[in-house]
């Protein structure tokens, strides 16, 4: 006599356990999406660097900051710049505030700006700035 697929003993029990790793398998999916989801709040700030940059077509000259820490807003960052150029009479047409991954990448972006503002006459002048958080 034969015997429906789904009623054979050894069917049922390998059902279960399917079925038992199907809802494990989504009980983990969950986990890993919340995970993710709140990674990012528990992660701390991230390690974004940044320097300040004016150019002065009038001068000749590409003013820049050391590179810095940043975890302030991008528009903190460059209103404590423009504020402190102010102060110190610097005279510019341009600024900003480019940002990178690390300190390395800063310094590279520093000295690429610093090589095509040569290639256009101005000298880069480094100025003593720290951003303030």
């Amino acid at each position: 006599m034969p015997v429906a697929w789904d009623s054979h003993p050894h069917t049922v029990v390998h059902l279960k356990r399917f079925k038992r790793s199907e809802a494990r398998s989504h009980a983990m999916l969950a986990i890993f999406l919340l995970w993710i989801s709140v990674w990012p709040a528990f992660a701390g700030p991230s390690g974004e660097w940044r320097y300040c940059y004016a150019g002065s077509e009038q001068s000749r000259r590409f003013y820049v900051s050391q590179p810095f820490p940043s975890s302030g807003s991008p528009d903190a960052v460059e209103r404590q710049w423009v504020a402190w150029l102010s102060r110190q009479v610097v005279r510019y047409e341009t600024t900003g505030c480019p940002r990178g991954t690390d300190r390395a990448a800063v310094a590279a972006s520093i000295a690429s700006a610093a090589r095509y503002n040569a290639g256009l006459g101005r000298s880069t002048v480094e100025l003593d700035w720290q951003f303030v958080p």
